[in-house]
């Protein structure tokens, strides 16, 4: 049986876009060696044996070369390049900026993000002469919002003047990373920066633009009505409405947002076709009230659809359903039927076409696997559905039911058809699985479409009738609260939503060809296909359960920004973590949004001990987020302050998991997975007298055979003395330089004593103390030490078989769980 939403012509279209794609991203997943990949492919296809297979060589040759072409024209390199020759530092220089403002919006701990089109910008010491840059160059600045709100802000269409620090965003760089450079190009956005004070953003009287920035003031628009609605009530309803509405996420509650993602609805709020398909079916209900024919209601709702499309926050996923959805509305005028392969196809071209850095994008990834898997994978699941229960013709109640269990089989199966086809894209991206969603959906998606339309209607309604707009928005509330405890009960089991490893980059592939072959191939091979995108789905979630055994000490500082964490893995199988990083006066969680995805990556779902060197927050403000989520064996802490509530969360959520709490002090020595455990510092005593000090740091020294290496935590010069004269082994091949290089650490006489050949600071790049000191650096070069840095180097791995020296190795962003196992093998064989 064909079915409608597949046809050759869709099969075929969805082989070339494919192509196209995989040519985008080529250059990226082998820089510099993709000439080799491709140079024998495109010989094949010269081949008359071979010329089917132009199908897919033509689209991948376009591909790589849009790929390669927008790299070679992206002129923000050279004009970095150009910063620099007249002595610009990235995120440390104050630029004047003069532009046009795209948007302004209030964003987490108390800041306002400006988006801003760059038109000119002078450099310090060069006069005053604005330059322009080769194109129009979009940045995103941050500045702390005036806490006097008859501050005037400027407004989004405003002409704009300001200094601020910017230089390209950066991201994290460690296996398994967020990558937000990725992100923000795909949105547009070059740079990022930072306003001192919202009072150096200055409207240019006159400037401003009446056209201006016109999707944003109507987003604003609509947010402010909803509120004007709500009588300034309901905040959380508001938020999720314009969550629901326009993508505004930032003002969701935190609790309500993890509800959402761990029951896997997250989807609901992220702008995709369930959005599209509402406001879509709304519009046409309304387009019937006027005398209108066919051809002008279709035109119409396109317009309506461009529109939305236009107010909403961009995404590769609206903008993959709006395309798709404008598709099918050109086939009905031309009188022409578009398979729904060949429109996600043809869509999906298009976007990458305009801008090719969406193939990396996440959402845009998610939003075209689960509809490949709702158009290939549902008809048949309905199908079946559909000649189960319209046997005969019965009682009116009978018939209820059989209704009632037809809708419930194919809401399933639509949700089973979307969980399976993006598990492993899910997977790969957020380390994570969320069966429960099956269920969920069930319910989560009809509660948000009536949400939705509430929405809509209190915002047509708000301008003439108030009282019936706030009542919409005290109907919405109780559903609101409904979804929200509903989500949270369906979650609360450990097996609805856990963590997974990351799937390699060829498995999430196959199993996007397994639904291919699912939809398009006969009962046989679709049988073997869906066989093996479950077989995929079981690996990944049994993978890396079980413990390994190296036999090889390994030390991995991972890049945490302005903080430390630093793995280490044992001859034996034993796993330490060292400290978990952190951001003072800041909400973002290195341990949950940076640690824990990088040792995921690396191939761990739990640690044996999780070691906190002191109370700061760039060493302890992610622990809590680590030991939920890898459940260590012990924690062990350094001398802590007794009253720091960072502190007691930490021991609070220990004792709740029933995880020992153990202070380690100087003179123990334990044996752990084949390697000897000294403990330097502190000395004895379990509380601290005052705050948190550097000198409270735990200091190991691990050795394994006949190699070593020294973790100093935060540990300063005057104790770093005390060691050193009180003749304690201090002797390592490999040093964890103290304090991210601060010239109060790492003396002279210390350094004598150690006898390091390699150094690792870990430290965030333009750091506000000037970490690392110059003084400490060229102190270690003049020793002969082989100096890392994270903020330079990234992640770097240190391993020794305890006979070979260590070997250092800068790890990348797509080191997963096989590719780590390949690297223990071959490790082996040496």
């Amino acid at each position: 049986m064909r079915f409608a939403h597949t046809s050759s012509s869709g099969r075929n279209a969805l082989v070339r876009a494919s192509a196209f794609a995989a040519g985008i991203a080529l250059p990226s997943l082998v820089p510099g060696q993709w000439p080799v990949v491709l140079a024998p492919l495109a010989i094949l296809g010269l081949l008359p044996e071979c010329r089917r297979a132009g199908l897919f060589l033509l689209p991948l040759v376009c591909g790589v070369a849009l790929g390669v072409g927008q790299r070679l024209a992206d002129p923000l390199p050279d004009l970095l390049a150009a910063w620099e020759g007249h002595g610009f530092h990235a995120g440390a220089t104050p630029v004047v900026i003069e532009g046009r403002l795209l948007d302004a919006e209030r964003v987490a701990e108390g800041r306002t993000a400006f988006l801003v089109r760059m038109r000119r910008f002078e450099l310090p010491g060069r006069g005053s002469s604005r330059l322009r840059p080769a194109r129009p160059i979009v940045l995103r600045l941050t500045a702390p919002t005036p806490e006097d709100p008859d501050i005037p802000l400027p407004r989004p269409g405003d002409l704009v003047e300001l200094i601020a620090r910017i230089g390209p965003p950066r991201t994290f760089r460690n296996p398994g990373a967020f990558d937000y450079s990725s992100y923000l190009e795909a949105r547009g956005i070059s740079l990022v920066g930072t306003v001192k004070s919202a009072r150096l953003i200055r409207a240019i009287p006159g400037g401003r633009g009446t056209f201006s920035a016109l999707s944003a003031r109507a987003r604003h628009l609509l947010i402010s009505t909803l509120e004007r609605a709500a009588g300034g009530r309901e905040e959380a309803t508001v938020s999720f409405l314009a969550a629901l509405l326009v993508g505004e996420r930032d003002d969701l509650p935190p609790a309500f947002e993890d509800h959402l993602i761990r029951a896997g609805v997250y989807h609901i709020v992220a702008l995709s076709g369930f959005n599209v398909a509402l406001i879509a079916g709304l519009a046409s209900v309304l387009l019937r009230i006027p005398p209108l024919g066919p051809r002008a209601r279709r035109a119409l709702l396109a317009i309506c659809l461009l529109l939305y499309w236009e107010v909403a926050r961009p995404s590769g996923s609206i903008a993959r359903a709006v395309l798709m959805a404008l598709l099918f509305l050109c086939g009905a005028l031309l009188g022409r039927r578009i398979p729904g392969t060949g429109a996600i196809a043809s869509a999906s071209v298009l976007i990458l076409a305009a801008n090719p850095a969406w193939s990396r994008d996440a959402g845009f990834q998610l939003s075209f696997a689960a509809t490949l898997g709702l158009l290939l994978l549902v008809p048949r699941v309905n199908d079946r559905a559909g000649r189960a229960t319209s046997v005969r013709r019965d009682r009116p109640l009978c018939t209820v039911l059989r209704w009632m269990r037809t809708w419930l089989l194919g809401s399933l199966g639509v949700s089973a058809a979307a969980l399976l086809s993006t598990s492993l894209v899910s997977a790969r991206h957020f380390q994570t699985l969320t069966p429960v969603a099956l269920v969920a959906n069930t319910f989560a998606v009809p509660m948000a479409g009536l949400l939705l339309i509430l929405g809509l209607l209190a915002c047509l309604l708000e301008p003439l009738l108030h009282p019936a707009a706030g009542a919409l928005i005290s109907l919405a509330r109780v559903l609101v609260d409904t979804l929200d405890r509903m989500t949270a009960a369906v979650a609360a089991p450990l097996w609805c939503s856990f963590s997974v490893l990351p799937p390699p980059v060829w498995l999430v592939l196959l199993g996007q060809g397994a639904v291919v072959l699912a939809g398009f191939g006969g009962a046989r091979l679709r049988r073997s296909a869906l066989l093996f995108l479950a077989l995929a789905v079981a690996v990944t979630t049994v993978a890396g359960r079980a413990p390994s055994s190296a036999g090889r000490l390994e030390v991995i500082a991972l890049d945490v920004g302005q903080g430390d964490a630093l793995l280490v893995r044992f001859p034996g199988g034993p796993t330490m973590l060292i400290d978990a990083g952190g951001f003072a006066r800041s909400r973002f969680d290195v341990g949950a949004r940076v640690v824990a995805p990088a040792l995921r990556a690396l191939g761990l779902l739990t640690i044996d001990i999780l070691a906190i060197t002191h109370a700061h927050r760039d060493h302890l403000g992610g622990a809590v987020a680590v030991l939920r989520s890898f459940s260590p064996g012990a924690v062990w802490l350094g001398r802590m302050p007794g009253d720091d509530a960072a502190v007691a969360s930490l021991e609070r959520a220990a004792e709740k998991r029933g995880i020992s709490v153990v202070f380690p002090r100087r003179g123990a020595r334990i044996a752990l997975g084949g390697a000897r455990v000294e403990v330097l510092n502190p000395g004895p005593g379990v509380e601290s007298g005052g705050p948190a000090r550097n000198d409270d740091s735990l200091v190991l020294r691990l050795s394994f055979a006949g190699r070593s290496v020294l973790l100093t935590g935060d540990l300063e010069s005057g104790l770093e003395a005390l060691l050193v004269r009180e003749g304690r082994d201090l002797r390592a091949d490999l040093l964890k330089v103290g304090h991210h290089g601060s010239r109060t650490s790492t003396s002279e006489p210390f350094l004598r004593q150690v006898r390091p050949r390699l150094g690792v600071i870990s430290v965030g790049s333009s750091n506000p103390w000037g970490h690392p000191s110059a003084e400490v650096v060229d102190r270690l070069i003049d020793a002969g030490v082989e100096v890392y840095r994270t903020d330079r180097d990234g992640a770097v791995r240190f391993t020794t078989n305890g006979v070979s020296p260590w070997r250092p190795l800068r790890l990348t962003q797509d080191e997963t769980w096989t590719t780590v196992g390949l690297r223990r093998i071959e490790e082996r064989t040496e």
